[in-house]
């Protein structure tokens, strides 16, 4: 009876709540994750703002198609990463304003040329990027996200290719 009353006087000194506390914590995001989910939330949330702007600016029916799908199709990612980020111990993504002038000030052709350009360029970088962190990213949630996002990116790629060699723009 002694040797159950000393069992239980110990067990009960145990801190159960802490043990548990401890094992329900999230570990904190490797520093490759957070560089790569800070990019990826940036970079979309830049993508629907530049879209906005050539629903509302450009002066080609297929221009202003492809901003529309950047709009719905960032939008729908940035939900999902948002999520992520949410459910890791990943520092919230603020958001930043579109400042790139080469969009704001510029209307008609000009805007055209200039979006063209740059979502080719953003476009390619974003597949390199996602390509790398769908492989390499520790966390398997961020590393799923990259994988799924990346069939989308390519297809970004290739429309835009696509749009830019209408207009004679070169890729480069």
């Amino acid at each position: 009876m002694k040797k159950g009353i000393i069992l239980l006087a110990m067990i009960g000194s145990l801190n159960v709540p802490d043990i548990f506390a401890q094992v329900d914590k999230p570990t904190m995001a490797d520093s490759g994750t957070v560089n790569f989910v800070s990019k990826a939330a940036r970079g979309g949330q830049m993508e629907v703002a530049a879209g906005k702007l050539a629903v509302s600016k450009a002066q080609r029916a297929d221009v202003k198609a492809f901003g529309a799908r950047m709009i719905a199709d960032h939008s729908k990612a940035n939900a999902k990463l948002k999520n992520i980020i949410r459910s890791k111990s990943i520092p919230s993504i603020v958001p930043t304003p579109m400042n790139d002038d080469m969009l704001t000030n510029a209307s008609g052709a000009t805007f055209d040329h200039n979006y063209v350009q740059m979502m080719v360029k953003d476009h390619e970088e974003d597949v390199a990027l996602f390509e790398k962190a769908s492989t390499t990213i520790p966390d398997k949630d961020v590393r799923m996200f990259a994988s799924q996002t990346l069939p989308i990116l390519k297809d970004h790629l290739q429309r835009i290719k696509a749009i830019a060699a209408k207009m004679h723009i070169s890729a480069h």
